[in-house]
Formats: structure tokens, C-alpha cells, sequence
């Protein structure tokens, strides 16, 4: 699939005179460039508009929006649902369909029942828009973990517009420039990412994962349809044994079915587990020389080259590697493609982008093993975490943030700081303040000398803080989980893989963010998920038979990290960064003050760090020069 737009409105109003000139540039401006364009749909009060990337049924009868009941009900969908065939067999019977893709199953289901009775039913990632023309009722849905992001606009005479994609939003609403509001670009600041429900054009809003928004006669309600919910300690698996089943069956099953396609399916592939053990899982379920895709770097890069781990993979699993190295320079002259291809600025999606390129030479699919660590918990930060929650001096956070403001900017990043730092409790003695502030690029204090202006976050950290014990109860880790899975994977990185692989028409799936696996992980004790020295200890246990010896022995979390740290101290990079930063048009535009931004600059530029110690200095410079050079970008495009 690809992406969609739309647009409703109440009956008697005028759309503008332009109408079609802004249609057909929102369907220009969703990613897919290939010629397997989709089709539009119009009525006296709505217009649907689609552009497909063939996965499931190739033919022309898969194409979309798709009409049913007569042309009384349309479906425009976006993703996968992966379940399709035993949903047509046990509940459509003898109906005869049109194609044999999961689309027309989709509304078939939903013309015969409504939505809210077939969303419990489905395996698989979307957003879709389905109209019912009987009741003059349009619903958008999103699903249950925010793979495929949903935007939408509410005018103020009742007139919704909606898409898959802000760019495509953007441009039905009139092709105005990104506009941030203060809260996205605080937010963005902050974590690196654009927060939902804000989104990087101020009006624009992102309907939340598991959520649906109903449109009728002009008024809008939205209601969630899906809460991730751990199980309590009563229900906790406590057998090893029958955990290890447990977690290999839910894995298992769940790659099984994200290998559902009509066109061949790859695989990316790092040095680590995660994406180890999709390539594992897919030789175990019989796939014949899997093309596997990994991006290395040229030596002396400042960061481990996994290549030589991932070939050794490949060749143990008998998979076709694809693998590219690539020096500063090569990425440097990558950068406005890059840019260009963001419909929101984003600290984290490079290196995707990147390897997406990559193997869209070869296949229009690929697995990934991103989710594993926010529900299996292998992020360094949930050891972390462990020290604050277990520490009795975690009530000296007061203490303890003084003190980093008082650190010179390069000692902040050192791991012996870091670790006295959650002893102390500097982000917090919450599980959730744990996970928000930890994630953090910026403090409070420093968004508000940022920009300029006093800033206050928003409800979301009080919902957190009041949701996660009702929602993951009985254990501290389980309540920073949840708070991953409802910001950090939705916001960054499902958003962010999603938008930059479709930029190279390829679709990326993700069998380790799938219902039945957190399912299971819901019910799998923390001791069981993590110690102080290791994570994601019970996937790696269960998983054993379908890993290489070597990944089995290498217990040292890997990261799929470019090495900005040491790229951009360049000359071509700190080029390109300072004359996007300090431009006369950045000062002119007013999101950032000047003066702030030398400083942060100057920290990172003089430090010397290309070790992770330097992370935080480069990656705050990286964000600043992210949301300037996309902004300028945005600026260009809209002329």
C-alpha cells in the first residue's frame, strides 16, 4: 500500500475553485513515485484520492478508493493486514470478491458490520478512511500502535481534510508552508521528534495510535479503540520453560505472518539480535536465500561496522547480503535528498533512510527488528532506570540536576556521570518521569532559552504518570514500557522508519510490533526481560535455535548508530551546518535564538568527543540543524 487523502464537508458548503488543482497535487505529494498509481473518488460533498504501491494483488482490481455497497461505502486504506485470508474464509463464506488482497476483505467486513466491530479482528498495520455514504458518516482509524501515522484538519465551518502524510495535508489545505506551533517545536526540541498530537504544521493534527476520529454533519469525535494493557503479577508466566514457548510461538507466528506478500520479502540486517533473528525466523519458516541489507562505514568512522557481523549472519543463514560502506562525504552529499524526503523534521531517521535506499534496488519489502527493545526492555536505559528505582539516595534529584548544570557540557555525557545520576535521581523517581526526561535532549530550562519563550509541557507526562499503573501494574519497568510504546516507538521511530522507507517506495513491516507478541511480552515477569548487565534476556533464550552461535554469545547491545558524532566535525559538515544555522533566514524566521544556538555549536564543535560521551553535544547541534534545514526546504517547496 501507500497513501491516501481526503477531504468532507457539509452539505450546501463550497470547496475552494482550486479543488482539483489541490487534489491532484496532495496525490503528488505522497511518496511513492513508481507508475502503480491508484486511483480518486468524488461526491457533491467529499473527494478520496489514493496512490498504491502493489504488494498484495497487483492487478488493477486491488486498486483504491474501493467502492462497496453499490458505491454507498468507501474504503481507502493504508498497510498490511496480514490476517486477511482466514479473515475472508471465516466470516465472508461465499461471497464472491473482486481481488484477492486484504483491501477488499477489509470493506467488505466493514460494509457488513462497522468498524468498531472489526477493528478487534484485525492482524496487522493501517490507517484507512471509510466512508458511509447512508449514514454521512466518514471514520478514520489508525492502528493499535501507530505503525501507519493518520493526519487530519478541521475547519472551523466544519470541513475535514485528511491524509496519510503532512505533505499531502499540507498541500489540499493550499500548499502553505510548514508552520510550527510553539508546542511542536518545543516538543520537537525536547525529544527529537515532533509529539503527537501536534504535528509540524500548526491546525494539523495527528489522530493517536489505537484511536479513532468520526466525522458527521461537521462535528468530529474521537475515541480510543485499543489500550496496551500488561497483565498483573496474578497473570504473570512464572515457568521458564513455558515462557521460552511462549515468547518462540508469538515471535514465530508473528514473522509467519508478516511474510504475507505477492512480491518478493527481505530483510534489514545489523550486528545484533533483533534484526538477526528476523532473518532467523524467516530461514526457519523455509524462505530461500533471503536478501539481506546492512549499511557500514568507512574505518576510523568513531562507531562499530556491524557489516562483518551481518555477512557472517547472512552467509550462516544462507541469505543473499546486500551491503554498502559509505563514507562522511558520501552522506554529506546525501543530505538534501534526505531532507527533502521528511514531511516533519526528525532527529532519528537517517540511517534508515539510508539503508531503505538501499534495498529498494533489489525488493518492495523488507522486515526490520525495530520494537524489540521497548517491550523486552534492551535499552541501556532500563538498567539505568533500575538504579534509580532501587537506590535510597534517589530523592537528591534536586541535587543532582544542579549539579549538571554546573558540569562543563562535555563531562555531562560521561558514563560514570550518567550512572551517579540516576543513582541520584536526576530525571526522576517515577517509571514514566524516568523514561521522559532520560529521553530528553534539552531540559525545560533550555527549550525555554532556545526559543525564547516560557514553556510548559503539555498533559501528556500527568496522563502517563496517571495511566501507567492502571495500564501496566504491579511492576516499575512494565510502567516505562508503556510510556516507550506511547511516545518514544509511535512518535520517532514507527513514524520515522515508515515515512523514510515509503520515500524509496518500500514497505517496511515489523513483526516485533504486532498484537500477539506484546500479548505475550505483557505476560512475561520483568526479572525475566532484564538485569543490570543484559536485556531482552528472555527473547534471546527463547529464540536460541534460530540465531547464529556468534549473535548468541555476543551479549553487547548494538546499535544501528551513524557516526554524526565525528562526520560532522567535517569541514564539508560543519560547512553545510553552520551556514544552515547561522543564515540570515534562519535568524529571520525567529524559531531559535541566535546566540543559544552558537553556544550549543561551539560546545559540541570544541569538544572533541567521537566517543558515545559526546552523543547528547552532537545530536543537539544534529536537531537544530535538522529543523533549519527543513524548514528551508519547506520554504523553497512552497514558493
Amino acid at each position: 500500500m501507500c497513501g491516501f487523502a481526503g477531504w468532507f464537508q457539509k452539505s450546501g458548503l463550497v470547496w475552494p475553485e482550486d479543488a482539483r488543482r489541490r487534489q491532484a497535487a496532495a496525490l503528488r505529494a505522497l511518496h511513492h513515485r513508481g507508475p502503480d498509481d491508484g486511483g480518486e473518488e468524488s461526491g457533491g460533498t467529499w473527494w478520496m484520492g489514493f496512490r498504491r504501491l502493489s504488494i498484495l494483488d497487483l492487478s488493477g482490481h486491488a486498486h483504491q478508493p474501493m467502492s462497496f455497497d453499490h458505491g454507498h461505502q468507501t474504503l481507502t486504506f493504508n498497510g498490511e493486514i496480514y490476517n486477511f485470508r482466514e479473515l475472508r474464509e471465516r466470516h465472508l463464506g461465499s461471497v464472491k470478491l473482486r481481488s484477492t488482497g486484504d483491501t477488499e476483505v477489509l470493506g467488505e467486513l466493514i460494509s457488513r458490520s462497522r468498524p468498531g466491530r472489526v477493528l478487534p479482528l484485525l492482524r496487522g498495520m493501517f490507517a484507512f478512511a471509510w466512508r458511509d455514504g447512508a449514514r454521512g458518516r466518514l471514520s478514520l482509524v489508525r492502528d493499535p500502535f501507530g505503525i501507519k501515522p493518520l493526519y487530519y484538519h478541521l475547519d472551523a465551518d466544519g470541513t475535514l481534510c485528511y491524509a496519510s502524510e503532512v505533505r499531502a495535508l499540507r498541500r489540499l489545505l493550499g500548499g502553505r508552508a510548514g508552520a510550527l506551533s510553539p508546542e511542536a517545536l518545543a516538543g520537537y526540541l525536547r525529544w527529537g521528534c515532533v509529539p503527537s498530537p501536534e504535528s509540524a504544521d500548526d491546525g494539523i493534527r495527528c489522530l493517536p495510535p489505537g484511536h479513532r476520529l468520526t466525522w458527521l454533519d461537521g462535528h468530529v469525535e474521537i475515541k480510543r479503540w485499543f489500550m496496551p494493557v500488561w497483565q498483573p503479577a496474578r497473570e504473570w508466566v512464572t515457568e521458564a520453560q513455558e515462557q521460552r514457548q511462549l515468547v518462540r510461538e508469538a515471535v514465530l507466528d508473528s514473522v509467519r505472518a508478516h511474510l504475507v506478500s505477492d512480491v518478493p520479502v527481505g530483510v534489514f540486517l545489523s550486528g545484533g539480535l533483533d534484526s538477526s533473528l528476523m532473518a532467523g525466523a524467516m530461514r526457519h519458516l523455509g524462505q530461500k536465500r533471503i536478501k539481506a541489507f546492512s549499511l557500514g562505514y568507512d574505518e576510523g568512522a568513531g562507531v562499530p561496522d556491524e557489516t562483518q557481523a551481518a555477512e557472517k549472519t547472512a552467509r550462516s543463514l544462507d541469505c543473499e547480503f546486500h551491503a554498502e560502506r559509505m563514507s562522511g562525504d558520501d552522506v554529506e552529499g546525501l543530505l538534501d535528498g534526505y531532507l527533502e524526503s521528511l514531511d516533519q523534521p526528525t532527529g532519528d531517521a537517517l540511517n534508515t533512510w539510508l539503508v531503505s535506499r538501499l534495498a529498494a534496488r533489489e525488493v518492495k519489502v523488507v522486515l526490520s527488528g525495530l520494537g524489540a527493545d521497548e517491550w523486552w526492555a534492551g535499552y541501556t536505559l532500563h538498567r539505568l532506570a533500575a538504579l534509580t528505582m532501587h537506590s535510597p539516595l534517589r530523592f537528591l534529584g534536586a541535587a543532582a540536576r544542579g549539579i549538571d548544570a554546573l558540569l562543563p557540557p562535555a563531562w555531562r555525557g560521561l558514563p560514570a556521570w550518567k550512572v551517579l545520576a540516576f543513582i541520584l535521581g536526576r530525571h526522576g523517581t517515577s517509571a514514566t518521569a524516568l523514561q521522559r526526561s532520560s529521553r530528553a535532549l534539552f531540559s525545560r530550562a533550555e527549550v525555554a532559552g532556545l526559543t525564547g519563550r516560557p514553556w510548559c509541557e503539555n498533559d501528556e507526562g500527568a496522563r502517563l504518570e496517571r495511566e501507567a499503573p492502571v495500564s501496566a501494574p504491579d511492576s516499575w519497568l512494565h510502567e516505562l514500557l508503556f510510556a516507550e510504546t506511547q511516545t518514544y516507538l509511535p512518535d520517532m521511530l514507527l513514524r520515522d522508519n515508515d515515512v523514510v522507507s515509503m520515500a524509496h517506495s518500500l514497505e517496511l513491516r515489523v513483526p516485533l510490533v504486532d498484537r500477539r507478541v506484546f500479548e505475550a511480552a505483557a505476560r512475561i515477569p520483568p526479572q525475566a526481560k532484564t538485569d543490570l548487565h543484559s536485556g531482552k534476556l528472555i527473547l534471546r533464550e527463547a529464540c536460541r535455535d534460530l540465531l547464529p552461535p556468534h549473535i548468541l554469545e555476543d551479549r553487547v547491545k548494538k546499535t544501528f548508530t551513524l557516526p554524526l558524532m565525528k562526520w560532522m566535525r567535517t569541514p564539508a559538515w560543519r560547512r553545510r551546518i553552520e551556514d544552515t544555522v547561522y543564515s540570515q533566514a534562519c535568524r529571520q524566521r525567529g524559531w531559535l535564538t541566535p546566540a543559544v544556538v552558537e553556544r550549543h555549536c561551539r560546545d559540541y564543535f570544541r569538544s572533541g568527543l567521537d566517543s558515545k560521551a559526546g552523543w547528547l553535544l552532537s545530536q543537539r547541534v544534529w536537531t537544530m540543524y535538522v529543523l533549519e534545514a527543513w524548514a528551508l526546504q519547506q520554504e523553497v517547496a512552497g514558493r
